[in-house]
């Protein structure tokens, strides 16, 4: 490995080291914060580590070929340093401004949408439903008028027959309902008694 290399290799580890810090903790804010499950939380934090030991290795495969070597890991640790030590509070600062950004532009996206959206199509919806009853209940009271309209000859026909009918006749009619009535009573107590 030539001296660039082994300087670009350098180089790029302690950035990596800035990075892995920053990772940290976007990770810590946002996923270890939650309360998880503890399976939940191993699972995540493994997830996690294996992403970033992945990407450490595919940056150090792309600069000097994959070679480890102790001072690598010392370029790492050094960049994370400086990271904590010069760069952790304005991330951190920047970090929580573009999650407090995020989580009013999704509020405001929400309350557009309900105030644009949802709430004049409930309206909508609801004045048609009105509407619909209005007609509905119209309609209603047409058809029953017009069936009484209908339906009201037939009952002055039916009462002018039933007077002229003779009395005779309508309490011979009378007394063979009655008859009837009997013969089914009759049969309606001889069940009941078999049932029991």
């Amino acid at each position: 490995m030539s001296l660039t290399v082994q300087l670009q290799t350098m180089l790029v580890m302690v950035a990596m080291g800035g990075w892995l810090g920053m990772a940290i903790d976007t990770y810590s804010r946002l996923i270890r914060g939650r309360k998880w499950k503890q399976w939940i939380t191993v699972i995540n934090d493994s997830l996690f580590w294996i992403i970033q030991g992945l990407l450490v290795f595919y940056i150090l495969l792309q600069i000097n070929e994959g070679e480890m070597r102790f001072y690598i890991l010392l370029a790492l640790l050094c960049g994370y340093s400086c990271y904590r030590a010069l760069l952790y509070r304005i991330y951190q600062n920047i970090l929580e401004a573009t999650i407090q950004a995020i989580i009013k532009t999704y509020k405001f996206c929400k309350a557009a949408l309900f105030m644009l959206v949802i709430n004049p199509t409930k309206g909508l919806l609801k004045l048609l439903y009105t509407v619909c009853m209005m007609i509905l209940s119209f309609l209603i009271t047409v058809i029953f008028f017009l069936l009484k309209v209908l339906y009201t000859p037939f009952i002055w026909l039916g009462r002018g027959i039933w007077r002229l009918l003779p009395k005779e006749k309508l309490d011979k009619f009378s007394n063979k309902l009655g008859f009837f009535k009997k013969i089914k009573n009759y049969i309606m107590r001889w069940f009941t008694k078999k049932g029991s």
